[in-house]
This record gives structure tokens, C-alpha cells and sequence, in this order.
């Protein structure tokens, strides 16, 4: 049984000392920080004793020996779990978490993550919770579940300030930190991190939040030329073998970008073995790729070839950091340097881009999720924003309606009258709407367009029709011996033929057609896509029309009869002035011809127009036609 436990206990330790090798489903691109969070959430310097024990320091033994003596641990939880109906109910909780941890340690994230959630949603204290949050946004930094890791660092970062005691909130600041720098967040990582050091804690924890402050300045380009800073930090890890060294990879760095290689070799060289019994992979190719690109710079390639194949060797499981990338760069590089390794180089440089480009595309999968993560926290404020103010409604609605009940009826009773009032008045104002329109619109006595707005239609058609390349034509015709009708018979039938001879051209127009009273006995028929020819048909159909009205329903019996005047775009042009006086000339001919036919507009030489200026009949009255 003895030598059970102590194979069993060696498994353990191997599980805590090599990490990777206890989690296969890690991305290969992990940070080590993320590693020692795992360790130093978890540690305690606490010792125990091999008393009997009550139940609740059996709890907080196992709690405190998680991975200082992870096969105690296990004899520990092993016994609880038997012995579980005895627990209460805060024990079973306690035990719970231990049991999701056991899950973790052994590979089982999954099913850690489904017992993590589970205390999410019961009844156990907060600082379980709280500790459970941190475990599952830990265990998803493993997996590189960013989006879900994000929505559980949302959640935490709300409950923090709530939380006791104080390690646990430090270790929620701690989580918060190294989660953000994994993310590429360095930032938030550095604000976190300064709030650590701000605070009493342990020194474990000082050293962690030194590393993350370094770390964040680096990628933030904040890291000043002095080695205070780094110094303190270093002294500070001096017992933490893995952060130490990471620190010193981070200075390393810093050197090279300052393009100070020796510096980088004179930091890292002596402390190599240190990091190769760390077992660590991602820290020590971290460190053999910084030398070999030390090396590199410096001109010595056997130096710089031998540290880059070690890294890529030793990385070989996690190809996707970027160390291992760079190192196949430095391969490749240094190959193709030497001009007989043309086909090493090209295989290196195949190497190298494809394992760059899984690299681009994690960082731009974790930068995805953080920008999912902040949009959907803004979605969410503004869901409860508007909640709150939907709440503050309804409860002003209800405080009204209460305020008001008895007041309702005669509140009704004038909104009734009002609304009524409003309607009538509305229905008045749409009547005088509608009178002021026809007034501004029509000619009151013949119900067709009067002159000025004709005006403005004729022009719009006028500019459509020159734009669109269409032929437009106008009508224009006088009732011949009009005065004499009004002075024989009287106004009233002059009104009654002016009514009917519009009655009969209506009837066989075109429903697109404008027509018009331009003022009298005048009138005016603009036709769109109509040429002349077109124009001088319809006037001799309305024409015809205008002769053929019975007189005799007036109450007197006398003939009427127009003189039309016919003319086009083609002939006179698209200005509105001219088109009407071509057209008005051509009616006049009509009425000089003899009256009651048609006549197309003929642009006259300049002989006829001084000739027709001489014209004593020039100076007679249209009125007397």
C-alpha cells in the first residue's frame, strides 16, 4: 500500500512540476504566466499534521497542500468523498470546489468547468463562487476559450470589490492581470497588475504581479533603459525559478529591441541550466531563441543555428509560440546566407510561414474575442439602461394613474371636447386648404388651370421635355366675336359658353394634356411627346368640336367658333415667353385669315416682319374680332 502511495505521490509532483504534460489539450501558444497562476493560486505554506483531524481542517489542509503534496491531497478528498453524507452543507460546497480542482490537475477540464459551474448556481458562499470563477477563467486561458473567459472576467471584475478575505480579491486582481496580457490586452493587464502592488499581499504574489507590470511595459513599449526596476524584480522572484528567468527573458527582449545583443547573451547564458531544470518547455525555447537571435545579431551563425535547432526541437509540441516561429525565421535567414542551402532555406522558410501565420491568426482570434466581449457588455449596459428607464415610466404611469383615478371621467370629457374641437377646426382648415389651392390653382368659372399656374407646369414640362430629348407642343385659340356675345346676350351666356366650349374639348383630350384659361376668351393646351403635325390634328378635332355646341340650351341661338394657333419645340424653342407668342401669333393669323380654323406657326424673314410692322391692321384692337 505504501509503495502504491508513493508512486501515486510521484505522479502528482510530475503533474505540478510539468504542467504540460498534465494538460494535452493546451494551445501551444500559452504563456508561462498563465502556468505560475495555476501554481500560485493554488499554494500555501501551511503545514499539516497526521492527528485526527474534524472535518473542516481536513477541507482546509487539502486546500492548502493542492500542489505542494498533491498525493496527500488526493488521500484527503478520497476520504471526504466517502464520508460525504456526514458534511454540511457548506462543507459539501467546500468539497466540491477540491473535487473540480482534482478534475483540472489530472487533464479533466471539462468536466472541472461543468463541477465549477455548478457552485456557480447553488447556494454556496461567495468566496466559493468567487474562487470558482477564478478557476474557470484559469482553465479557459489554458484552452484559449477567450470569448467565454471574457464573459466570466465581466462578471468577476463586478463581484471583486464585495469579495473577502483580502488574498482572495488579490487573487482575483491576480487572474485579472494575467488574463489580459495572454489576451494581448497588455493595458488592462498593466492596470491590473498595478493595483496588485498597491496592496499588501504575499511575496508570491508581489513577484507574479512584478512580472506582469514588466511584461505589460514591454509589449506596451513603456519599459524604461534602466535596470532599477527589472532589478527589484529579480530580487524579489530570486526563490521562484520559472518567473525569475521569465523576467529575465522579458530584459533580454527589451535588449535586443535596443539592438544591445551582448547585454541579452551576459543576462541569459549563466542562468540556462537553471531553466532547463525547470522542465518547462515554453521558458526554455524562450530563452534558446533569444540567444540564437542574440547571436545572430552579433554575425556568430554557429552559435546562433545551434540555439535556434534546440529551440524548434524542444518546441516541437508547441510550434504556434511565437519563440518557435522566430526561431524557424533565424533558420531559414541563416540558410539562405549560405548560398549552397537553397532547398534548406526554402524548406525553413515553408516552416516558418505557415507556423506565422497560425500564430497572426490566434492574436487576431483572441483580439476578435475582446472585441466581441466589449461589445456585448455595451449592449448590455444599454439593455439596462433601457430597462431602468422602461421601470421609471411604468412607475410614473402607475403613481399617475393612481393619482388620477377619480379625476378620469372628466379628464375623458375633455379630451372628447377637445379632440372634437381639434377635428372640426382640422376639417375646416383642410376645407379652406383645399379652397385657397383650387382659388390659387383653377380658374374658378371653367374649373381648368389658370395663368400662373400654367406657368409653372409648362415650365417644369418644358425643362423635363428639353432634358429627356421629347417634342412638346402648344395650342392656342381665341373665341372668335366673344364681346359681341357678352353684349348681345349678356354675361351670364358668355359664362355658359365659355363652361361648354370646355366641356367639349375636355371630352376628346388627352388625360396628360395641361390646359389652361389664359385670361377672357383665351385659352391654352400644352401637349408633352407631340409633335406639331400631331398638335395641328388636335386642334382641328377641337376646333370642330367648339362649332358643333348647340347653343340653343343658353337661351339664345348664335354660333360659336375659335381661332387656334399651333407651334413646337422644334419651331419656337423651350422658352416658356416665346413658345406662348409663336403660338398666340399663329391664333392671330387664324382670326386675320378669317377666323374658325387652324394654323401652324411659320417663323416669318426678317421682309414680312417690317412688312407686317407697317400694317395699319396691326394697330386694330383684338377686341374687335
Amino acid at each position: 500500500m505504501k509503495s502504491k502511495i508513493k508512486i501515486q505521490k510521484k505522479i502528482y509532483l510530475s503533474l505540478i512540476f510539468n504542467p504540460l504534460a498534465s494538460f494535452p489539450i493546451i494551445k501551444n501558444g500559452l504563456n508561462i504566466l498563465c502556468l505560475c497562476l495555476f501554481l500560485y493560486l493554488s499554494y500555501s505554506d501551511k503545514v499539516y499534521s497526521n492527528d485526527i483531524l474534524n472535518i473542516n481542517e481536513q477541507l482546509n489542509i487539502a486546500d492548502s497542500i493542492r500542489t505542494s503534496d498533491p498525493s496527500k491531497f488526493q488521500i484527503i478528498i478520497n476520504k471526504l468523498k466517502k464520508n460525504k453524507d456526514s458534511l454540511s452543507v457548506n462543507q459539501k460546497y467546500h468539497l466540491t470546489y477540491l473535487t473540480a480542482y482534482q478534475q483540472s490537475i489530472l487533464g479533466q477540464l471539462d468536466n472541472s468547468i461543468v463541477t465549477y459551474k455548478q457552485l456557480l448556481t447553488s447556494n454556496a458562499s461567495a468566496e466559493i463562487k468567487f474562487r470558482a470563477r477564478i478557476s474557470i477563467i484559469n482553465t479557459y486561458a489554458f484552452t484559449q476559450n477567450w470569448a467565454e473567459g471574457l464573459l466570466h472576467l465581466s462578471i468577476l471584475l463586478k463581484e471583486l470589490p464585495e469579495i473577502e478575505p483580502h488574498e482572495t480579491q488579490m487573487n482575483g486582481i491576480t487572474v485579472a492581470a494575467v488574463f489580459y496580457n495572454q489576451l494581448g490586452q497588455y493595458a488592462l493587464g498593466l492596470k491590473y497588475a498595478e493595483q496588485l502592488s498597491t496592496h499588501k499581499q504575499s511575496k508570491r504574489t508581489s513577484c507574479l504581479a512584478a512580472a506582469i507590470i514588466i511584461e505589460s511595459k514591454l509589449h506596451l513599449e513603456k519599459l524604461q533603459n534602466n535596470n532599477d526596476e527589472i532589478n527589484n524584480a529579480l530580487e524579489l522572484c530570486e526563490t521562484e525559478a520559472i518567473v525569475v528567468n521569465l523576467i529575465r527573458s522579458y530584459r533580454a527582449r527589451f535588449d535586443l529591441i535596443n539592438n544591445k545583443p551582448d547585454n541579452a547573451i551576459k543576462l541569459l547564458a549563466p542562468h540556462l541550466s537553471q531553466v532547463n531544470a525547470t522542465k518547462y518547455p515554453i521558458l526554455i525555447v524562450k530563452f534558446y531563441s533569444l540567444l540564437a537571435e542574440s547571436y545572430w545579431i552579433l554575425g556568430n551563425l554557429e552559435k546562433a543555428e545551434e540555439f535556434a535547432l534546440d529551440a524548434v526541437t524542444i518546441g516541437k509540441n508547441i510550434k504556434t509560440n511565437q519563440s518557435v516561429v522566430s526561431a524557424y525565421n533565424l533558420l531559414y535567414k541563416m540558410a539562405k546566407k549560405r548560398s549552397k542551402h537553397e532547398e534548406i532555406a526554402l524548406k525553413y522558410h515553408e516552416i516558418y510561414a505557415e507556423l506565422d501565420k497560425a500564430y497572426i491568426n490566434e492574436t487576431k482570434a483572441k483580439h476578435l474575442a475582446f472585441q466581441l466581449a466589449v461589445h456585448k457588455e455595451l449592449e448590455q449596459k444599454n439593455q439596462i439602461a433601457l430597462l431602468n428607464q422602461q421601470n421609471d415610466l411604468l412607475i410614473a404611469e402607475q403613481a399617475l394613474i393612481k393619482a388620477n383615478a377619480e379625476n378620469t371621467r372628466f379628464i375623458l370629457l375633455i379630451l372628447i371636447i377637445v379632440i372634437s374641437i381639434l377635428l372640426l377646426w382640422g376639417s375646416r382648415l383642410l376645407q379652406a386648404h383645399k379652397r385657397i389651392k383650387q382659388l390659387a390653382e383653377y380658374d374658378h368659372l371653367t374649373g381648368i388651370y389658370n395663368r400662373g399656374h400654367f406657368s409653372q407646369i409648362a415650365n417644369a414640362a418644358l425643362d423635363y421635355c428639353k432634358s429627356a430629348g421629347q417634342e412638346l407642343s402648344i395650342i392656342m385659340f381665341d373665341l372668335d366675336y366673344f364681346k359681341k356675345v357678352n353684349d348681345d346676350y349678356g354675361h351670364a351666356c358668355g359664362d355658359w359658353a365659355l363652361k361648354n366650349v370646355i366641356h367639349a374639348c375636355k371630352a376628346i383630350g388627352r388625360q396628360n394634356d395641361i390646359f389652361a384659361r389664359l385670361g377672357g376668351e383665351e385659352f391654352c393646351i400644352l401637349l408633352t411627346s407631340c409633335d406639331k403635325d400631331s398638335a395641328y390634328q388636335r386642334a382641328e378635332t377641337y376646333r370642330q368640336a367648339i362649332a358643333n355646341i348647340n347653343t340653343k340650351e343658353s337661351g339664345f341661338d348664335f354660333n360659336i367658333t375659335a381661332s387656334f394657333g399651333v407651334t413646337d419645340t422644334k419651331t419656337s424653342g423651350y422658352d416658356l415667353d416665346k413658345i406662348l407668342a409663336d403660338a398666340d401669333s399663329a391664333a392671330y393669323s387664324s382670326k386675320y385669315a378669317g377666323r374658325n380654323q387652324v394654323t401652324i406657326f411659320q417663323a416669318k424673314t426678317q421682309k414680312e416682319e417690317k412688312k407686317e410692322k407697317n400694317s395699319t391692321e396691326l394697330d386694330s384692337s383684338r377686341n374687335a374680332f
